[in-house]
């Protein structure tokens, strides 16, 4: 998980309107990405829909109204999505380990992207590494 959600997770209690997912763009995983969507509900994609928008990134609504934008990649992070996946915090939503995004990889994408909301999340992040970092935990 990355955006709002993973602002959220980090812990500056803002809304957001989406969920935006940051997956490993090889075809196998979106191949069983689209299986599991199909599954659930019949949402389908294929494979190449990533390459064929030139923004790297597409969206699907599911049944009960909620966007879903899928990223293959994130402006601002320079090493690749496993390296970030095994730094990633998990947390068990409704029984599944939900990877997000690490604050410091949250945070080069929010100064990346850098739009007015993006430019409050960075304040209020950095507020929470701060406190994290004299507890102890950082």
């Amino acid at each position: 998980m990355v955006g709002g959600f993973a602002v959220w997770f980090h812990g500056f209690k803002r809304g957001y309107k989406d969920f935006d997912i940051w997956v490993d763009d090889s075809i196998t995983n979106i191949e069983n990405l689209n299986q599991a969507f199909n599954d659930y509900g019949g949402i389908g994609f294929k494979p190449n829909d990533f390459q064929k928008n030139s923004t790297g990134w597409f969206e699907v609504t599911l049944s009960t109204g909620n966007p879903l934008k899928f990223f293959s990649s994130l402006k601002g992070i320079e090493c690749c999505f496993d390296e970030c996946f095994k730094l990633a915090p998990v947390a068990e939503i409704e029984g599944i380990m939900v990877p997000f995004l690490h604050i410091n990889h949250l945070l080069a994408n929010k100064r990346a992207v850098f739009r007015p909301k993006d430019q409050i999340d960075i304040i209020e992040l950095e507020k929470i590494k701060e406190e994290r970092r004299q507890m102890g935990l950082d």
